[in-house]
């Protein structure tokens, strides 16, 4: 008789093998029986379900919302059982305190982190990174936590404000290696850095990630191999070839992001198939990295406030330096009006497709909302960057405009989910929360893309955001084993589903989010063995201790 039995459920393990129809007995946190008959003081019904193991995110930002939200939601909500925080660069420690403010606003620019919610959320009682994870740890989280340690607070620590303005000292480069090793060997999944190169932080400037050398890099890349622990995760951009080379060399496994359908106007963006057939040809000739994809669309709503995916541009560089109070004088500026216009029309850097452009909230104008931008533009005899900045200007810049960047073919997405050495990621939970709600991404992949679509097998699905993803980070998790963590979701196969995206204001300082609370299929959630959630329903506030712990390195 063991603790927890879930019974009569059809049990689909995590390693790619076939269902089988299995009881699942737990005993103290772990996956203690698998058979046709186990029985245990608290019984679970999964009779006409499917037992999985709890999904695994890849790609998250949490590492700052873990301090006020220790539900991490709404990825909890979603049947994820562990994240990784950290990606591409950006996690909140080491961070001395004379740092704090410039990675706050560093945050708010890359991530559409709002200043205000970080300034009042972040309980700053740590300065490395073994001291965040502890601190994280104190508080207790409802799901499992791992994270990287990132190349931008790193460098920062070490060179303060010039991390932003200039190349690193062979001194300098010691240092923060020593900072990567003791970060990894106190608990880091590995070390992470962004060098997409269009990314714009503090004071609009490039972040420090970019303004490092290639060799400073690959220094800091290789301390996992050099101290046989950790992983590494890299935010490539269109410079991705040297990755796999590199990898060998470093010997540790390596992930990067991603793989992404662009529209075929996007001159600065080589077609996801040239990217595919060199991921794929390199990994046939040994190379053990895997490209991050996601099964979701790229779409956000933004607002001119704050345009993150626009910095990129030389003319939104101009904005993103400006404090807000004096932004709308820019937009109401004909000249640099027409400059950005310019950019745009190249196709050098973003091409927003105008026609596909939506108004999605307007408090001055709610008839113009679920209007294309680009048939405003034909109405009024003006460009579309002129709608945009006029309806702006007549809401504070508070507008929101739905806009999709990228992954809308569905036919390229399906090969680049089906593609060998591709991960599921990219998610970005934790950032751009007023923008998107891409945390959903574990139950949209198994609603839309494997079962309704059927791109692929029930046990090849689930492998994909359990054991695959687990492997890629050489976690003990992912698969229902014997002996194995008992993160379990009990799910109905016919009823998974995201559910309803909507905006709630409840993070720190009034900030809003889009959420998705209410998944369907989601009907039993274990974290180590602790049920979080029951026939649907959230178990949460009745815990007096959360579940999850911290991933730290072992391998």
């Amino acid at each position: 008789m063991h603790e927890i039995a879930i019974r009569g459920g059809t049990v689909v393990d995590g390693t790619g093998a076939k269902p089988a129809r299995l009881d699942v007995g737990i005993e103290g946190g772990r996956i203690a029986e698998l058979a046709p008959t186990v029985r245990g003081r608290r019984e679970i019904d999964a009779s006409g379900r499917l037992v999985v193991p709890g999904f695994i995110d890849i790609h998250t930002h949490y590492d700052p919302q873990v301090l006020w939200d220790r539900a991490l939601t709404p990825s909890s909500w979603q049947g994820v059982t562990s994240v990784v925080a950290g990606n591409c660069g950006y996690s909140i420690a080491p961070t001395k305190a004379a740092e704090r403010g410039s990675l706050m606003r560093t945050l708010d620019k890359v991530e559409d982190m709002r200043l205000e919610t970080l300034e009042a959320g972040v309980r700053w009682d740590f300065e490395s990174y073994p001291q965040y994870l502890d601190a994280v740890e104190r508080a207790g989280v409802a799901i499992n936590f791992g994270g990287y340690v990132g190349h931008t607070p790193v460098r920062a620590y070490v060179l303060g404000d010039d991390a932003y303005e200039r190349k690193a000292t062979d001194a300098e480069v010691a240092q923060m290696k020593q900072l990567v090793a003791d970060s990894i060997r106190g608990g880091a999944l590995g070390f992470s850095s962004d060098r997409a190169g269009f990314h714009i932080g503090d004071g609009g400037r490039p972040v420090p990630s970019v303004m490092s050398s290639q060799a400073e890099l690959e220094a800091l890349a290789m301390v996992p191999g050099e101290i046989g622990l950790g992983v590494v995760h890299l935010a490539a951009g269109e410079e991705f070839a040297w990755i796999y080379e590199f990898q060998k060399k470093m010997g540790r496994r390596l992930n990067w992001s991603a793989i992404l359908t662009y529209p075929a106007s996007w001159s600065s963006r080589a077609p996801y198939q040239e990217k595919l057939a060199r991921h794929v040809a390199e990994r046939k000739a040994g190379a053990d990295v895997w490209a991050q994809v996601t099964c979701r669309p790229i779409v956000q709503q933004i607002m001119m406030r704050e345009p993150t995916s626009f910095y990129q541009m030389p003319a939104f560089a101009e904005l993103a330096a400006l404090p807000h109070a004096d932004r709308p004088k820019l937009f109401a500026d004909r000249a640099w009006r027409a400059r950005v216009t310019e950019q745009f029309d190249s196709r050098k850097w973003i091409d927003p497709g105008w026609k596909t452009v939506t108004i999605s909230e307007s408090a001055s104008h709610p008839e113009l909302v679920g209007r294309s931008v680009q048939s405003l533009a034909d109405e009024r005899g003006v460009t579309p960057f002129d709608v945009v900045s006029d309806v702006s200007l007549d809401d504070g810049l508070l507008t929101r405009f739905e806009i999709v960047f990228a992954n809308d073919d569905v036919e390229g997405v399906g090969r680049l989910l089906a593609a060998d050495g591709c991960i599921l990621g990219l998610s970005d939970a934790g950032a751009h929360v007023g923008q998107i709600c891409d945390a959903v991404m574990p139950t949209d992949f198994l609603a839309n893309w494997v079962r309704d679509r059927g791109l692929m097998s029930i046990e090849r699905g689930i492998h994909k955001l359990t054991g695959e993803i687990a492997h890629v980070l050489a976690l003990d998790r992912g698969v229902l084993a014997v002996g194995r963590p008992a993160d379990v979701v009990v799910l109905d196969w016919q009823k998974v589903a995201p559910g309803p995206i909507r905006r709630v204001v409840d993070m720190p300082a009034g900030g809003d989010r889009l959420i998705a609370d209410r998944p369907g299929g989601i009907d039993h959630v274990l974290v180590n063995g602790v049920p979080i959630r029951s026939d649907g329903a959230s178990l949460l506030e009745s815990l007096e201790r959360f579940p999850g712990r911290i991933l730290r390195a072992t391998a």
